[in-house]
């Protein structure tokens, strides 16, 4: 057993604090291969996701036995990557334990050993990743270290850019990239757990996280990003967990009216959409193409999607439905590529709950009538149970959600449901009618469906029709308008800046031709329009009096 290499303890610490210390083995650390080793699985499967070490200062201080790196923080860093080191933790002279880690950090934690603010809070955002059994939800568990988190970075105003006005650009980017990882750990939460959020965005003004944040600095000469992707990858995730707060996380709070949560869960809608047109192309998860950061990003895209969906089942549309249906069975698809190239059991904690909500999703939706259907159901069921078996290995808590989806999906419940979808169906084959069949009702013309609500594209095929057919609509909408434009003027046309236009003619565009102009326009182009039919909708719901408040979108 290696001990930490240490020139003095602090000196606000009791020899009686320290002697407790030393009982509990909180400075014990695993020989150095097993270190290396761990430090290494968390630069560079934890830190990506949770980015609160400068590896370059870290690794500075690792090398060096005379000043070595705080051993909570040392502490917390190997608990994490032991988690992911589960095939490795037995060996002939040392077993790896994450509860052992876990045990030693929060004590030198609750003794107070620690006296750098910042180290704290990176040690505690870490600790806050401790997942083991039920009991880790509720005393000294992930909520109270995520809460503990906030608290202290708030209380070192990390919240306030103004905090940050005359900082290095390395401590300044170190606390900037701290803050957002509390950010999303605090959506990611609550939107798992349905609890509430503890941090209001509205008194937050710190400006967010950018690829200059992710430099590293040696003696104040800068050097290149540690990695490009990396840091682009977390961006991206921040985003996610910003459109959370529309369209999931205010249906945890209790004074959102019914309107208020239609409303942001159309714009939640719109965001997904415009997250998905922007997101850089190193980053867009294909299974012919797969890297672990665009997995794990993609896989909390599609998991907001269904949640989305569960939020208004049972009175969701059928087009809600299938897009719902789509993003549950790629989050089961982006596992099994996970799980094929040996790098799932390295997936973070909110992969479970991406795991859990993929099969509610698709357990939810066992009530089709098509037998095939039902089958297909059936079968990504069991593909996800095989997946959290495989979790479970990793983090013991899937093993709870295991045995809870296997008692509800027996065989016999399913055999059930298939009898009916085939009684159904043999029905339906005969031309058999109900004893109260409706008259037959007149054929109409045909008429476009109104924008009632909001989708997700299942593929890009939409998109592609609508590029296509961008440059004829758009000259045949000017000539409607009576407008002198001429057609080379019509191509360099801007159909998405409905705020740029004058208020007399955004009331006279009827429905048809704001529709039209949907079709028309580029993907950008259409949720811009989109999202300006919503800001038009709520502005006159605000000058009605309604008494409801609306946000500006």
């Amino acid at each position: 057993m290696a001990q930490y290499h240490s020139i003095c303890h602090p000196d606000h610490l009791e020899p009686l604090e320290l002697e407790i210390l030393h009982r509990r083995d909180a400075f014990g650390l695993p020989p150095k291969a097993v270190q290396d080793t761990l430090v290494d699985v968390f630069f560079k499967w934890v830190a990506p996701i949770l980015p609160v070490v400068d590896r370059h200062d870290f690794m500075r201080h690792y090398g060096d036995a005379e000043n070595p790196p705080s051993i909570l923080l040392l502490q917390a860093m190997l608990m994490v990557a032991s988690r992911h080191s589960i095939s490795q933790q037995s060996s002939n002279k040392y077993t790896v334990s994450p509860r052992m880690f876990y045990k030693k950090a929060k004590a030198l934690y609750d003794a107070g050993y620690e006296s750098n603010p910042i180290t704290i809070i990176q040690a505690v955002v870490l600790l806050g990743v401790y997942w083991e059994g039920p009991d880790d939800l509720i005393e000294s568990g992930i909520f109270y270290w995520s809460r503990l988190g906030i608290a202290l970075a708030q209380e070192l105003g990390l919240h306030e850019n103004e905090r940050y006005t005359g900082l290095q650009p390395s401590e300044r980017g170190l606390r900037k990239r701290i803050w957002w990882t509390l950010y999303t750990r605090d959506r990611s939460v609550a939107a798992a757990f349905g609890r509430p959020l503890h941090i209001n965005p509205y008194d937050c003004t710190v400006e967010p996280v950018t690829e200059c944040d992710f430099v590293e600095y040696d003696r104040n000469v800068p050097s290149d990003v540690t990695d490009a992707v990396q840091a682009r990858f977390f961006m991206e995730y921040v985003k996610l967990c910003q459109l959370m707060d529309l369209g999931l996380c205010m249906n945890l709070s209790a004074r959102a009216t019914q309107d208020a949560r239609s409303a942001g869960a159309a714009q939640c809608e719109l965001g997904l959409n415009e997250w998905l047109v922007s997101c850089p192309p190193e980053l867009q998860w294909r299974q012919t193409r797969h890297t672990f950061l665009s997995a794990i990003l993609f896989s909390t895209f599609y998991t907001i999607v269904c949640q989305l969906h569960l939020l208004r089942a049972p009175y969701s549309s059928k087009e809600s439905q299938s897009s719902a249906f789509h993003a549950a069975s790629t989050i089961i698809s982006i596992l099994e590529t996970l799980l094929s190239h040996n790098e799932l059991q390295y997936s973070p904690t909110v992969v479970i709950c991406h795991a859990v909500t993929s099969f509610v999703t698709l357990k939810h939706q066992m009530d089709a009538s098509l037998p095939s259907l039902l089958h297909g159901i059936r079968l990504k069921l069991e593909s996800n149970l095989e997946l959290l078996e495989v979790l479970a290995k990793t983090w013991p808590i899937a093993t709870l959600f295991l045995e809870f989806f296997r008692s509800i999906t027996t065989s016999d419940q399913f055999n059930k449901l298939l009898s009916v979808a085939v009684e159904e169906c043999h029905k339906r084959a005969l031309g058999d009618e109900p004893d109260n069949p409706e008259p037959p009702r007149r054929p109409t013309s045909f008429k476009r469906p109104k924008l009632q609500q909001v989708i997700l594209p299942q593929s890009r095929v939409v998109f592609q029709i609508l590029a296509r057919e961008t440059q004829r609509q758009k000259t045949a909408l000017l000539r409607s308008q009576g407008s002198a434009t001429t057609p080379r003027d019509a191509g360099n046309m801007q159909f998405g800046s409905v705020s740029g236009s004058t208020p007399d003619r955004v009331n006279n565009t009827t429905t048809e031709d704001v529709e039209d102009a949907l079709e028309s326009c580029e993907p950008t182009a259409v949720l811009r329009n989109l999202r300006e039919i919503i800001r038009i909708g709520t502005s006159k719901e605000t000058d009605s009096d309604t008494g409801l408040s609306s946000r500006g979108y």
